[in-house]
C-alpha cells in the first residue's frame, strides 16, 4: 500500500487510472479501496502533466521504433499505424487534460474516439499533428490550472496512515512523528 500511495502521489497514469475506474467496472473493493476512491482527487496535481506527457511520448516513440510481431504486425501493415500505441498516446493526453481542467477523470468520456483509433481510423501524420496541437493546448492549461504544482504530502500521509491503521490497527507506537525526530 505504501508503494501504491507513492505511485499515486507521483501521478503514475496506471495507478491514477485504477482509482478513477468507473464504479460499474469495479468487481470487488475493500473498505480501504473505497476510502482511497473517495479521496482520489487529493492525489492530483500539476505534476500529472509531466508524468502523463512522458508516458504518452514514450508510446509515440514506440510507434516509430518498435517492430510489431504477430497479429499486431498485420494490423500495422493494414492500417500503417499500431493502434494500441496510438490509443495510449491519445488516452493519456486526454486524461491529463481532464485532470488539469476538472481535477477529475471520466475514463469513458472519449470512448468512441479511442475506439476509432484502435480500429485504425487515424494515420501516423494525423496522430503526430494531433499530439503536437494537444501538447500546445495542454501547456497553456497547465499554467492556468488551479491545481497545486505538487502533491499535498501531509494530506496524503494522513490518508496512508488511515489506511494502514484500518488494516493493521493502531500504529502510534510504531510510527514516529516528524517533530519527534527533530527533538
Amino acid at each position: 500500500i505504501v508503494k501504491f500511495f507513492q505511485l499515486a502521489m507521483e501521478n503514475n497514469p496506471n495507478v491514477i487510472d485504477s482509482i478513477f475506474t468507473p464504479r460499474r467496472c469495479v468487481l470487488s473493493s475493500t473498505a480501504i479501496g473505497e476510502y482511497i476512491r473517495e479521496h482520489r482527487t487529493d492525489f492530483l496535481h500539476k505534476g500529472a502533466w509531466h508524468k502523463f506527457k512522458g508516458y504518452a511520448y514514450s508510446q509515440l516513440n514506440k510507434i516509430k521504433t518498435k517492430t510489431p510481431t504477430g497479429k499486431r504486425a498485420e494490423v500495422v501493415e493494414q492500417h500503417g499505424l499500431d493502434g494500441m500505441f496510438a490509443y495510449h498516446v491519445v488516452r493519456l493526453l486526454l486524461e491529463v487534460e481532464q485532470i488539469l481542467v476538472a481535477r477529475d477523470i471520466d475514463l469513458e468520456r472519449d470512448r468512441e474516439q479511442l475506439k476509432a483509433i484502435r480500429r485504425g481510423e487515424w494515420t501516423l501524420p494525423q496522430l503526430e499533428q494531433w499530439a503536437q496541437d494537444k501538447e500546445r493546448d495542454l501547456e497553456a492549461l497547465y499554467h492556468a490550472s488551479p491545481l497545486p504544482y505538487g502533491p499535498d504530502e501531509p494530506l496524503i500521509r494522513r490518508h496512508l496512515m488511515h489506511c494502514l491503521e484500518a488494516h493493521y490497527g493502531d500504529l502510534s507506537k510504531v510510527v514516529g512523528q516528524p517533530d519527534e525526530a527533530v527533538q
